[in-house]
């Protein structure tokens, strides 16, 4: 075999052998490495109140408006209400909500405002009203009336009637028999007291002692505020301090109380004339009346 032969059968091996290192590179390079399957990491969650369905601008926050809702404990953020241990709905919150909140969305505490506390409107049932009237001493029991208490409301008015039809003197009788100048009736029952003065709530853990105030504020309907409007212009007002716990509502019970009615001096007078004149053998009674300057003569029969 000469030499030029063998040149090129060595050529043509090392050839060779480039090209199968080369297809063996190209295959291991194709090759992946089996992946590992790793398990994820547990991810912590807490509870936070959300809302159970969508709330309205003032409504209370309990158990029919909020609920506890899982949540991862790295996405919690300020102002979140997370559950303590097995705390309930109601422990946690307490308080009305002062912007509407999505059914789902997460409670927010800036959102929360206190029930008693506050701004007086805070305090106020859905539909009711805050009203003012003026007091003293006397027509506020005393200054035991406080915030939190219930009252009935009475009004004392002048009234005066005349009768100018036939018969009118024996209609002026039966008039001046029943009422002269002053009347006296509830015209509200069972009215929760909102604050005295600028007193929101009653100061804890301090003896409940008379403090007079000069106002009170009272939580009314529309028609209730309408009411007490009219009142004040036709006379004073008077509270009247319920027990605690009474809350029944009597209506109108009896004839109105008024100055005739509540005193007898009258009623007696005409019973001693009719006595007198009866024993005269007359059949007609004068009976003269005076009231300041003025003097009525009025004709009684038997």
């Amino acid at each position: 075999m000469n030499r030029n032969m063998l040149i090129v059968l060595a050529g043509g091996f090392l050839i060779a052998v480039l090209v199968a290192l080369l297809v063996q590179a190209a295959l291991s390079g194709s090759r992946k490495e089996p992946e590992v399957a790793v398990a994820p990491a547990e991810v912590k969650t807490v509870e936070i109140a959300v809302a159970r369905r969508d709330i309205r601008r003032g409504e209370d926050l309990g158990t029919e408006t909020v609920r506890w809702q899982r949540w991862p404990e790295d996405g919690t953020f300020p102002g979140a209400v997370v559950r303590k241990d097995d705390e309930s709905i109601s422990s946690a919150l307490d308080g009305r909500i002062l912007q509407p909140v999505k059914e789902g969305d997460p409670i927010i505490r800036s959102l929360i405002t206190a029930q008693r506390t506050g701004a007086l409107a805070t305090t106020l049932a859905r539909g009711m009203r805050a009203f003012t009237i003026n007091v003293n001493s006397a027509s506020m029991v005393g200054g035991f009336v406080g915030p939190g208490d219930y009252v009935d409301i009475m009004l004392t008015y002048r009234e005066r009637i005349n009768y100018e039809g036939a018969d009118g003197e024996d209609y002026s009788l039966l008039i001046n028999k029943n009422i002269r100048s002053f009347a006296t009736e509830t015209i509200l029952e069972n009215i929760r007291v909102l604050a005295v003065d600028q007193t929101y709530e009653r100061e804890s853990g301090k003896e409940d002692v008379a403090r007079t105030g000069r106002t009170v504020t009272l939580e009314v309907d529309r028609t209730a505020a309408e009411k007490l409007a009219m009142a004040g212009q036709l006379g004073d007002l008077s509270l009247a301090l319920r027990a605690l716990g009474d809350d029944e509502i009597l209506g109108v019970i009896g004839p109105v109380t008024t100055d005739a009615r509540t005193t007898r001096v009258f009623h007696e007078v005409i019973e001693e004339i009719s006595r007198a004149e009866d024993s005269a053998g007359k059949n007609a009674r004068i009976v003269r009346i005076y009231k300041g300057d003025n003097v009525q003569d009025i004709q009684v029969y038997p």
